[in-house]
């Protein structure tokens, strides 16, 4: 599979109620070969205490004369374990943004699992998470900057 990013938008709100700080959530666009494949937006709080992510794809056909039904929903959690980054499929309904206009359906974790779609969803993982500049400040990422020690 050959697959290429075209980062989109990026958007900050909050504060979180735990730490304080802001939550970022960016979002962007896959292909494979020139063909629209998957949206992709990734959301978590820099410095906050838990330094997991969501990862929300939706994937499917896209342009003109296609819509909601010919897309599903795909959400992933992200961890940074004592060997490293960690992706786990999780049911999609769970999050906001899966559920969304966007796709007809948001799949279970046992619909993804040891699937070709799984292949695909992995791909697209892989592919933003090398690739996508904006995960500066998200750990385990190959760019991460951590954040300045703050003196109190």
């Amino acid at each position: 599979m050959k697959l290429q990013i075209n980062p989109g938008d990026q958007k900050t709100f909050g504060p979180c109620e735990c730490c304080g700080n802001l939550t970022r959530r960016i979002w962007g666009y896959v292909y494979e070969l020139e063909t629209p494949l998957a949206t992709y937006f990734v959301e978590w709080t820099p410095g906050h205490d838990e330094q997991d992510a969501y990862w929300d794809l939706i994937i499917g056909k896209w342009g003109e004369d296609t819509g909601p039904e010919d897309r599903v929903a795909v959400a992933l959690a992200y961890r940074v374990l004592e060997s490293g980054p960690s992706f786990m499929v999780i049911d999609a309904a769970t999050r906001r943004l899966a559920t969304g206009a966007l796709a007809s359906r948001a799949l279970q974790r046992e619909e993804v699992i040891g699937t070709e779609l799984a292949q695909t969803v992995f791909g697209i993982v892989d592919e933003v998470f090398l690739h996508d500049p904006r995960l500066n400040t998200l750990p385990g990422t190959p760019g991460y900057l951590a954040p300045a020690p703050v003196d109190y």
